[in-house]
């Protein structure tokens, strides 16, 4: 197939993802009055992972009145085991009152007690600071932002996938992509904002929206940008469904209302892996500790039983909206097993959102920094908002400033023909090396990691780029599935090679020849760089890694 026409396309700020982090940035930028287009890989506003979310955001200041964004900062930190950037942290716990404010005056509703923000307690907070949307779903949050958006002049393209970033005279020049039509387009900007999501659908289980496949990551990776703390995964705990597509909220229903996570035995879970302590009943320990139930046989059907008995009937019948769909009233139990949930790790920022190339940012899941080597509860949300809002507005200033640049043809004309040469291949069916790497990631990089477990993934990794090299695309959506595998097979070798290198278990990553934090040794970061021989790995510690982008 030959593109036989180059779509053109310029603004001052191109925002790519259409979830919530890319929206917030757009109508921050929009309000700065820079020309914004917004590009998405699905229909703005719908199929991310803030849209699929549960709508809780963590917020100091709105309830317990010895809250604030102190004890938030250290909550944060001391949940992500120390490797948390304390800048882009402090940031994000001094900004996010404000952000529940703006969001109320975007149109967003959330759930309010005698007109007060009803505050929830998740795990690992100190105290309950957490603001949920009205009917506790994504859509909360994403379809008023995206209406608003529109209202003052954000411009919208749906179904494009981006396919590379190009760099000029030290600074972010242009952007590539392919259109659903099978349109080759190019977009000049003056400044550029990653906000595309994390990489989940790496994994086999995963209650990842569709199209999180680690694009942004691989696009950084691809310029020559570093990523940080890749190895850091979460799996959270509690989730139903053949895949763990469904979460069940252990948050509000263990840790809230009193239900109890038991194994096959009728052994209580928590009190067995000495988790009681709501401030240790963390995703990434309760996660390990059903794991290594289910190794153990332990399991009732591949999961561990969530007894809801200990609830009385009028409190069960509110958390239905929780529950899976099937569950009806009177049943009293479930069985539920942990599903990748959430990637720490990501691109590097500073406090601006601005990434090491000048005039490109990111904000968001796509980044690296904020929760170290494990996320609390309600703060990937947090996250989202308030550097989605800074990055829209410093890319703006950026925007003004250094106006767009010239990108040489010749850069152009690679990718093209690049993208047309895939339509050569007519080998494997590309979907079949997806749902390969899938599972090899989720049985030998997942919850509990074991070096011959890591070493066997790489393998297994090499062999499907190999075989990815001749894959079968034959129209569009063929190609856009190729080019998914591309970055996922890059992204899962960084992750498989941070995780061998890491020899303790902090946070999310949990190694079972090395079972203990080794302060000592690895209270660093861990750098990933794409060199012409492969990927480079650097350990730095923590004070370098945050500035590193300065």
């Amino acid at each position: 197939m030959k593109f036989n026409e180059i779509d053109r396309v310029s603004c001052d700020v191109l925002v790519i993802g259409g979830g919530g982090a890319g929206l917030r940035a757009a109508i921050e930028a929009r309000h700065a009055g820079a020309d914004v287009l917004l590009v998405s890989k699905a229909k703005v506003g719908y199929a991310n992972n803030t849209y699929i979310a549960k709508a809780i955001i963590a917020a100091s200041g709105w309830g317990e009145p010895r809250d604030g964004s102190e004890v938030h900062l250290e909550d944060t930190v001391k949940g992500g085991r120390f490797l948390n950037d304390p800048e882009l942290v402090s940031v994000m716990v001094e900004e996010a009152k404000a952000e529940i404010s703006f969001l109320e005056k975007c149109g967003v509703a959330f759930k309010k007690e005698e007109g007060r923000f009803k505050t929830d307690y998740v795990a690992g907070h100190s105290f309950p600071r957490h603001v949920g949307g009205q009917h506790r779903t994504g859509s909360d949050l994403t379809l008023p932002l995206k209406q608003y958006a529109e209202k003052i002049g954000v411009r919208f393209a749906n179904r494009i996938f981006i396919t590379r970033l190009f760099s000029a005279d030290s600074r972010v020049a242009a952007v590539s992509g392919i259109s659903h039509h099978g349109r080759f387009m190019v977009f000049t900007a003056g400044a550029v904002i990653l906000t595309t999501g994390g990489f989940g659908q790496m994994y086999e289980h995963t209650n990842n929206a569709a199209g999180i496949t680690g694009d942004g990551q691989a696009l950084a990776l691809h310029l020559g940008l570093p990523l940080k703390d890749m190895e850091f995964v979460q799996f959270y705990p509690t989730a139903s469904g053949k895949l763990g597509n469904r979460l069940i909220l252990y948050e509000a229903i263990v840790l809230g209302e009193g239900a109890a996570l038991k194994n096959r035995e009728g052994e209580d879970i928590v009190l067995k892996h000495g988790l009681q302590d709501p401030m240790r009943l963390t995703r990434d320990r309760l996660a390990q500790a059903i794991m290594r139930e289910l190794l153990a046989g332990n399991d009732v059907d591949g999961g561990v039983i969530m007894d809801l008995s200990p609830i009385d009937e009028e409190k069960l019948a509110p958390l239905a909206s929780l529950l899976p769909s099937a569950w009806h009233v009177g049943q009293k139990t479930l069985v539920v097993s942990p599903t990748t949930h959430f990637c720490m790790g990501g691109i590097i920022i500073d406090k601006n959102a601005e990434t090491p190339l000048t005039g490109l940012f990111a904000a968001g899941e796509t980044t690296a920094g904020v929760h170290g080597a494990n996320r609390l509860g309600g703060n990937a949300l947090c996250e989202v908002f308030t550097f989605g809002g800074i990055s829209g507005k410093r890319a703006a200033e950026r925007a003004e400033e250094i106006g767009p640049t010239d990108v040489p043809g010749e850069m152009i004309q690679d990718e093209k023909a690049r993208l047309e040469s895939c339509f050569e291949g007519n080998g494997a069916d590309p979907k079949v090396l997806c749902r390969s790497l899938k599972k090899a990631m989720w049985l030998k990089v997942g919850i509990l990691r074991d070096p011959e477990g890591l070493r066997e993934g790489l393998e297994k990794i090499s062999d499907i780029r190999s075989r990815a090299e001749n894959a079968s695309v034959g129209k569009i959506s063929d190609l856009v599935r190729c080019l998914e595998l591309e970055n996922m097979l890059l992204l899962s070798e960084v992750v498989c090679q941070a995780a061998l290198l890491r020899t303790e278990s902090r946070g999310s990553h949990y190694r079972t020849d090395c079972p203990h934090e080794d302060n000592t040794h690895w209270l660093k970061n861990i750098v990933a760089r794409k060199g012409r021989t492969g990927i480079r790995l650097e350990k730095v510690s923590v004070s370098e890694a945050h500035i590193m982008v300065k």
